[in-house]
C-alpha cells in the first residue's frame, strides 16, 4: 500500500516538473516570438524616409536648373552694327532690312572724301562726343569694319535696292555722299583722279537720273552736289530743277565744297551735325 502511494507521488511530481519544462518552453516561445514582432517593427521604422530627401533634392536641382535658364533668357543681344561710329543711323535705319549699308548723319571740318584716314577716334556725328567734327573726316562718321561707300558697286552689293531706303529714319532733306566724283560731265568714277562734285543717296541736291551719262555711269547714286556744292546749298543760284538748301528757309548751309567747281571731292567738308545728312557707310 505504501508502495503504491509512494508511486503515485512520483508519477505526479514528474508529471509536474514536466508542466512547469511546457510552461517554460511556451514563455520561450512567447519571447522569441516578441522578438521578432520587434525585428517587424525596426523593418517599418526603416521606411522610405531617405527616398523622400531624394526628392527633395531633384527639386532643388530643378529649381538651379530654371534660374540658370532664366539668366540665359535675360542676355541682351546687341543686334547688328549700326555702321555709324555714334550708335545711330540716320538714313537706312531699319538694321533687318538694311543690314549692310547705313546713312550717318554728322559734320566733318577735315576735306575731302577719298580714302580718308580716321583722325578723332570716331567720335564725330550727330550724337557722337565731337559733335562739331573737330579735327574729323569723313571716316570718323563710320564705325569700325565699316567705310565711306567707295561708289556705285560697293552701294548695289550691299543693297540691292541701291539708294531705295535711304530716307528710312531720315530727317528731311538729306544727302549722304559717298567716294565716288566725276571727271566731269557726269563720268563717275572713283579715285583721285575724279574730283568733280559729289555723288551719293538722298533727296537734297540735283537728281540727274534723266542725264543719260549719269543713269549709264552714276545710277543709282544719280543725286548729285553740282558745282561748288550749290545743289545742296541756298546761296549758289541753283535752278529750281534741284532740290536746294534755298527751298528750305529754316534751314542754314552745311555744306561747303570750296571754290573750285572741279574739285569739289577734295574741298568737301560739313559744319552741321544735326541735319542735311552726311555719309553712306559700307561694311567692310
Amino acid at each position: 500500500m505504501r508502495y503504491s502511494i509512494w508511486i503515485i507521488i512520483t508519477v505526479f511530481l514528474m508529471f509536474a516538473v514536466a508542466g512547469i519544462g511546457c510552461s517554460s518552453a511556451s514563455t520561450t516561445t512567447g519571447s522569441a516570438d516578441t522578438d521578432t514582432d520587434t525585428d517587424t517593427d525596426v523593418d517599418t521604422d526603416t521606411d522610405t524616409d531617405t527616398d523622400t530627401d531624394k526628392d527633395a533634392d531633384t527639386d532643388t536641382d530643378t529649381d538651379a536648373d530654371t534660374d540658370s535658364d532664366t539668366d540665359t533668357d535675360t542676355d541682351t543681344d546687341t543686334g547688328p552694327d549700326m555702321g555709324c561710329s555714334d550708335g545711330t543711323r540716320e538714313g537706312f535705319a531699319n538694321t533687318v532690312l538694311y543690314p549692310l549699308i547705313a546713312g550717318c548723319g554728322g559734320a566733318w571740318d577735315q576735306p575731302g572724301i577719298f580714302n580718308m584716314a580716321v583722325s578723332c577716334a570716331r567720335e564725330a556725328g550727330n550724337d557722337g562726343l565731337n559733335q562739331l567734327g573737330t579735327g574729323c573726316t569723313v571716316s570718323d562718321l563710320c564705325a569700325v569694319d565699316w567705310h565711306v561707300c567707295y561708289g556705285r558697286d560697293d552701294v548695289l552689293a550691299r543693297n540691292p535696292g541701291g539708294c531705295d531706303g535711304v530716307l528710312d529714319g531720315a530727317l528731311d532733306p538729306v544727302f549722304f555722299t559717298t567716294q565716288m566724283s566725276s571727271t566731269g560731265a557726269f563720268e563717275c568714277s572713283t579715285g583721285p583722279t575724279s574730283t568733280n562734285d559729289l555723288f551719293g543717296c538722298g533727296n537734297l541736291g540735283c537728281d540727274f537720273s534723266s542725264n543719260p551719262t549719269a543713269a549709264a555711269l552714276c545710277a543709282p547714286l544719280i543725286m548729285s552736289s553740282h558745282d561748288m556744292c550749290k545743289g545742296l546749298r541756298n546761296d549758289g543760284a541753283c535752278g529750281d530743277w534741284c532740290n536746294h538748301l534755298g527751298k528750305y528757309p529754316a534751314l542754314t548751309n552745311s555744306w561747303y565744297c570750296g571754290t573750285n567747281s572741279t574739285q569739289e571731292a577734295f574741298n568737301v567738308v560739313k559744319t552741321g551735325f544735326d541735319s542735311q545728312g552726311g555719309v553712306l557707310c559700307c561694311t567692310d
